[in-house]
């Protein structure tokens, strides 16, 4: 692979042009890649680093191989994803999942372009996995688990499943029950609590358990991880993320695979940035952002960004927009309703896009 040409096709994603299968072959990347997006729901940066400390090999071994981003922040944690009209255009689930799915800080209608649909228009298939009710409103997976008694075990095993037997190439796995140990902040940094034995001897056998399971089948040399969190934890015992505390933003995300650095660090990604590379990563053309045309034109568009820093050869900073840290920066609203996030990010949105 000349790495000009592969520089040159990375700069030609993050501008917005199409990126066919055929093209990424050319510049070196897998064929019929694997992607899994392997959520952990609720984790942080310290609460990964304890867990490592710990005993948690398989996510130590990981991040050893992969690139962490620094500071990564979600977009609004707020338990609904209520629009200013009262509607719930995504059921029970929080913007944060959503982002991961479309690569849009907005979220207007139901009707987005996700990693799901464009997977499914390649001929590829998919799993969704997750162990909560709030999921059942993602149907755009060919193949779909969700509910309170979907164990952690249970969602490995659906989405190794589907691997072995659909040849599913889009994995999206989300355990759900670490959250059933959290008695409060403190655990994160407490190697004795719940949450961290939890993390140590369930969370991290799964992972291990699951790349096990690709690479007995020699898939893991063309696999990519993509693993975190969808949203962080709120400051009280109760098992929240709040919107208005800001530990309920910042959490963990990680990028593992061919052509990815290994053991380094990014400064900064968001939410949006995770749907991105999923579909790029699959040699996938761009996601079309909202396809609702009722939705007003200057809110359409998919703002997340593209990573082009997490590649081999690539420099660590890029200009990123930061939308979600200018939020957060800003002295807008910042109460615990998502129609706050939301007028604060049309306004950003709108003012330094130009739209």
């Amino acid at each position: 692979m000349k790495f000009a040409a592969f520089w040159l096709t990375l700069l030609h994603v993050a501008s917005g042009q199409t990126q066919t299968s055929k093209q990424a072959t050319k510049t070196g990347r897998v064929q019929n890649p694997i992607v899994v997006q392997f959520m952990i729901d609720g984790i942080d940066s310290r609460s990964v680093r304890t867990a490592v400390a710990s005993g948690a090999t398989a996510l130590g071994d990981l991040i050893k191989q992969g690139v962490v981003a620094e500071q990564y922040y979600c977009t609004s944690p707020a338990p609904r994803l209520e629009l200013p009209d009262g509607t719930l255009p995504w059921g029970g689930s929080t913007s944060s999942n959503v982002a991961m799915h479309t690569g849009t800080h907005l979220f207007e209608s139901r009707k987005i372009d996700d990693i799901f649909t464009s997977a499914k228009r390649a001929g590829i298939k998919s799993v969704f996995a997750g162990g909560s009710p709030n999921y059942k409103i993602f149907t755009d997976a060919d193949f779909l688990y969700f509910g309170d008694e979907l164990s952690d075990e249970q969602v490995i095993e659906r989405g190794l499943q589907h691997f072995n037997k659909d040849g599913a190439r889009l994995i999206r796995l989300h355990l759900q029950h670490i959250r059933d140990a959290w008695k409060g902040p403190k655990d994160t940094t407490d190697p004795k609590s719940a949450y961290i034995q939890y993390f140590v001897k369930t969370v991290d056998p799964l992972l291990a358990k699951f790349i096990a399971g690709l690479k007995g089948v020699g898939a893991w040399d063309r696999t990519y991880i993509i693993l975190g969190s969808d949203h962080g934890m709120g400051q009280t015992s109760g098992s929240g993320h709040p919107q208005s505390v800001l530990s309920s933003w910042d959490t963990f995300m990680m990028f593992y695979g061919p052509g990815i650095k290994r053991g380094e660090k990014i400064p900064y990604a968001e939410g949006p940035d995770v749907a991105i590379m999923t579909n790029y990563l699959l040699g996938l053309p761009p996601l079309k952002g909202h396809l609702d045309e009722s939705v007003p034109a200057n809110l359409r568009p998919v703002t997340g960004t593209f990573l082009k820093n997490i590649f081999e050869g690539a420099p660590a900073e890029m200009d990123h927009p930061r939308w979600v840290q200018r939020y957060l920066k800003s002295e807008m609203p910042r109460g615990d309703q998502y129609v706050d996030y939301r007028a604060g990010m049309i306004k950003l949105l709108t003012v330094n896009s130009g739209r």
